[in-house]
């Protein structure tokens, strides 16, 4: 069977839990599913995350060339730590909000010490209640 060319589109880690870049790899497979495979085992991929590959697109030689000229004059894919990555400019610009974080609601203090007030003073009024229940209860069994 004739290999394929492809271009996968990742997203790529080491920038923060809550964030990604997103980059898109060359990738010489023979189906489409093959080479996301080969692209989610490629290093800076989210390999953890089940929604790491993007994008999935067969592409000729001549962009699968330009593609593999861009990504070897990535800086981002050349730095091997943190303080060479931060030395990066515009770095920031090209990072992505992981939405898998963004819908994560806080509650503040105030709110949970108000839903803990309520819930010992429902527990109050049932220990009331019960108490009553059981008194009334006695004075009944001797009431003759």
């Amino acid at each position: 069977m004739k290999s394929k060319f492809y271009k996968v589109t990742c997203k790529c880690g080491h920038v923060g839990k809550k964030w990604f870049i997103r980059i898109s790899f060359p990738v010489n497979a023979e189906s489409g599913k093959e080479a996301a495979q080969i692209a989610r085992s490629i290093p800076r991929v989210k390999h953890d995350h089940k929604d790491a590959i993007l994008g999935c697109v067969e592409i000729d030689y001549e962009e699968y060339l330009l593609l593999q000229v861009i990504n070897s004059n990535d800086p981002y894919l050349k730095c091997s730590n943190k303080q060479e990555q931060e030395k990066i400019a515009e770095l920031s610009l090209r990072m992505e909000p992981e939405p898998r974080y963004m819908t994560v609601e806080r509650k503040n203090k105030r709110q949970n010490i108000e839903f803990k007030l309520k819930k010992q003073k429902y527990i109050e009024d049932l220990d009331d209640d019960y108490e009553e229940y059981l008194i009334g209860g006695m004075y009944e069994q001797f009431a003759y």
